[in-house]
C-alpha cells in the first residue's frame, strides 16, 4: 500500500516553484488554436519597479518645479488665485508648499500611496478650479495635464513606490 501523503506534498513544493511564473495551459477549446499562457503572478518585474520608481521621481521633480516655478511672479499667482478662491496669499503659500515639499518627498519615495492619492486629487481639483476656461488654449492644455498626472497618481497609488525609495514595500 502506498501512501498519498508523500505524492500531495511533492505536487505542493511544485506548485511553490512555479509561482511567479507563467504557467502554460493547454486549452483549446477557446478557439485561439494552441496553448495559452496564463500569468500566475500579477507583481511587477525588477525593470518595471525601476521604471515605477523612474516614473515616481519625475513626476515629483514636476512638483517641486511647480511650487517653486510661483515664486517667479507672486503677485500675477496670487491675483489668477483671488479670481477663483478666497483668501489667495493663504492659498497661494499653502499651495506653493504642498506642491514643493510633496514633490520632494515623491522623489525621495516617503509615504508615495498617501502624496499619490493626495496628489491625484489635488491634480482633479486644480484642474476644475483653475483650468476650465477652454477658450484660452494654455488653460486647456494644462487641464488635460492635470488630469493626465491625477491618472498617473492613481496607477502609483496602487502599484507602491517602486524602486529607488527610501520606504519598502511589507
Amino acid at each position: 500500500r502506498v501512501s498519498a501523503a508523500p505524492v500531495a506534498r511533492r505536487a505542493q513544493a511544485a506548485r511553490r516553484k512555479v509561482k511567479g511564473r507563467a504557467k502554460p495551459a493547454s486549452n483549446q477549446s477557446r478557439g485561439l488554436g494552441g496553448t495559452m499562457a496564463i500569468a500566475a503572478s500579477a507583481a511587477p518585474t525588477d525593470r518595471a519597479q525601476k521604471t515605477i520608481g523612474i516614473a515616481r521621481i519625475v513626476m515629483g521633480l514636476c512638483f517641486i518645479y511647480y511650487g517653486l516655478s510661483k515664486f517667479l511672479f507672486i503677485p500675477g499667482t496670487i491675483a489668477f488665485i483671488g479670481t477663483k478662491l478666497p483668501m489667495p496669499g493663504a492659498v497661494f503659500w499653502l499651495s506653493m508648499g504642498i506642491e514643493t515639499s510633496g514633490g520632494l518627498l515623491l522623489v525621495v519615495g516617503i509615504r508615495t500611496r498617501w502624496l499619490a492619492a493626495w496628489f491625484a486629487f489635488y491634480c482633479c481639483f486644480t484642474a476644475v478650479m483653475f483650468h476650465t476656461n477652454f477658450a484660452n488654449r494654455g488653460l486647456m492644455d494644462h487641464f488635460f495635464e492635470n488630469v493626465a498626472l491625477a491618472g498617473g497618481f492613481l496607477i502609483l497609488m496602487v502599484v507602491g513606490p517602486g524602486a529607488f525609495a527610501v520606504e519598502r514595500e511589507r
